[in-house]
């Protein structure tokens, strides 16, 4: 595709639509035309220049959920400056690493989150007041053509094997081949309503559930964050705006199952062809099963990285288990001798802010997953990982950020954090330690409301386990397979 094409299609889409609904956004019960959420756009900008904001300045987003911030990513585009994007849900400690990894000098901050230390910013507020007299018009639409795909668009975090938050960078680019990539497989159209629950800190609110229903022209119910305290009016939203397009984790499908009692979605799914995709993790059977007859639908599997985008989509009846579907176009994987699984797509991100490639990538240009995989017939089985990493809530958690943090508390004599098999959320944090000490129940407390005060409320630890000693290898290392085996005796 090339650059008159790429800049083109944005205004093509806007142009073609301008007069129909593209969000629904059911936070602030507003639902936008094209060309309401195009003078959103242009609103937020213009807020934006009269702040001194610049091409290639870099903004620091910690914001939950709004159309306004839906908007702030297109204003980006437009103004040719970089998104820093962090999950507000994140401890301050995290927070504060990931935000000053690259010293921002703007930052946007939901105002409960507005007690964070960061110095030298300028920390922005009324970003979304409107302005009047803008008088917009499809003839606006030309800024679309001076769109630069190549540059650094947006930095999201992964918490990466070593515990620290990598800043993975991506330019727009990316975004839009990703999209195009995956819709051929499920030709996505303005008949699509798309289920927006996912924070648009993480590629898969801003990839998954913004770019790919854009670009495939379809329309967008925009919902606050999913959590626990949601499942039980779940399916409230989607009845009424007749969502029939999905994005789930495996965490909202078990929860769905164990929690949902009622039978609003059960009826709502019943003889409709309602699309359910489920990406980040593979998906165990027996909740696939258990899913698709309990709400009548089918759950197409999709891997997916933050550092790739997509890789596979599961878009037949394919049911062989953990099979995440066949290679996306132009994607290419290989192997290790170990089976790690090892990738180059067409959306291949830019690298990890501040860090050389050279860690992360083999001498053929290959990104080293960390999970292990094979191939049957074209299509990718997810056989574990080998990266040591905790995936709870299909959130990645480092067990060396953890144990890091609990050894610096000084409360244990020694400490071990492991994953451990859970139904609903994927795993539980389990931690193993010893101490002296015969009781440690309010110490124990306090752990973990530092953990969650400095971490986030997914570092929590779900269970602590005393133990004499921890079994080591020969050179003296903690042997985590052993403590597991022990574990599941």
């Amino acid at each position: 595709m090339d650059l008159k094409t790429k800049s083109n299609i944005f205004q093509k889409i806007f142009a073609e639509n301008w007069n129909e609904y593209f969000i629904f956004d059911t936070i602030n019960s507003n639902n936008l035309t094209y060309k309401n959420f195009f003078e959103l756009v242009i609103n937020i900008k213009k807020n934006l220049e009269k702040r001194k904001v610049k091409e290639d300045d870099y903004l620091c987003l910690i914001l939950n959920n709004s159309i306004e911030l839906i908007a702030l990513f297109f204003a980006a585009a437009l103004l040719k400056i970089t998104l820093i994007c962090i999950d507000p849900s994140r401890g301050s400690d995290e927070i504060l690493k990931m935000s000053t990894i690259q010293k921002s000098k703007f930052y946007l901050i939901d105002d409960k989150y507005q007690n964070f230390d960061i110095p030298e910013t300028e920390i922005f507020s009324n970003i979304f007041q409107k302005n009047s007299n803008l008088n917009i018009s499809t003839s606006d639409l030309d800024l679309f053509n001076d769109l630069n795909y190549e540059r650094l668009f947006t930095i999201t975090f992964t918490s990466g094997s070593t515990g620290i938050p990598k800043g993975v960078m991506h330019n727009l680019n990316n975004y839009l081949k990703s999209s195009l990539l995956f819709n051929k497989r499920f030709n996505f159209s303005k008949n699509n309503i798309f289920y927006h629950n996912l924070p648009l800190s993480y590629i898969g609110g801003i990839l998954n559930l913004l770019f790919l229903p854009f670009f495939s022209k379809s329309k967008i119910v925009l919902d606050e964050q999913f959590n626990i305290s949601k499942v039980s009016n779940f399916w409230n939203n989607p009845v009424q705006y007749s969502v029939n397009t999905f994005w789930f984790t495996p965490t909202e499908l078990s929860l769905l199952l164990k929690l949902d009692r009622g039978n609003l979605g059960t009826e709502y799914c019943k003889n409709k062809k309602i699309v359910g995709l489920v990406g980040t993790a593979s998906l165990r059977e027996e909740i696939k099963n258990n899913f698709e007859n309990k709400y009548d639908l089918k759950l197409f599997e999709s891997y997916c990285l933050s550092e790739t985008f997509f890789v596979t989509t599961n878009y037949l009846n394919n049911d062989q288990v953990n099979h995440t579907g066949p290679l996306l176009d132009d994607v290419k994987v290989s192997f290790t001798s170990d089976n790690e699984i090892l990738l180059n797509t067409p959306s291949m991100f830019l690298g990890y802010l501040g860090l050389s490639n050279d860690e992360f990538f083999n001498n053929n240009g290959f990104y080293i997953s960390g999970d292990l995989g094979k191939l049957n017939n074209n299509s990718l089985q997810i056989l574990g990982r080998k990266k040591d990493l905790i995936i709870k809530g299909g959130m990645n958690i480092s067990p060396k950020r953890i144990e890091d943090f609990i050894i610096g508390l000084k409360i244990f004599d020694e400490v071990a954090i492991l994953g451990i098999e859970e139904y609903y959320m994927g795993e539980k944090i389990v931690c193993f330690y010893t101490s002296e000490e015969p009781n440690l129940n309010n110490k124990i407390k306090l752990i973990n409301n530092q953990i969650v005060q400095k971490l986030g409320l997914y570092f929590k630890i779900d269970e602590f386990i005393k133990l004499k000693i921890l079994p080591k290898t020969p050179s003296g290392k903690i042997n985590k397979p052993a403590l597991k085996s022990k574990f599941n005796e």
